[in-house]
């Protein structure tokens, strides 16, 4: 998992990509889960959640009952940190000043 700066929160939180790569006359293959650098900031929950999201990606493409299970079986809560982390970027779109800017850092 890497934190990405170009991801912005209204268009991605996360995104999980295949990377191709020649290494001599190999190619290899990788899967890599990248989320929005805010989230370094933010309470380890909402990382948790969109983490698990990305992850359940992998095997479910489509937002169906399947993925939603498979998130329920590798996060229990996941449906309530998906809300609270709606809720607080709703919040930040009202102009809400940032509840967690630098607290964790410390």
């Amino acid at each position: 998992m890497a934190f990405d700066s170009k991801l912005h929160i209204h268009n991605a939180l996360g995104i999980h990509a295949r990377i191709s790569r020649m290494q001599g006359a190999n190619l290899k293959t990788s899967r890599e889960i990248r989320v929005a650098a805010v989230f370094r900031e933010m309470p380890p929950e909402f990382l948790r959640m969109i983490v698990v999201h990305e992850l359940a990606h992998i095997r479910e493409r489509e937002h169906s009952r399947a993925f939603y299970q498979l998130c329920l079986h590798m996060e229990p809560d996941y449906h309530q940190f998906e809300f609270d982390l709606r809720a607080y970027l709703c919040y930040l779109d009202a102009s809400g000043p940032p509840l967690w800017a630098g607290v964790l850092a410390e």
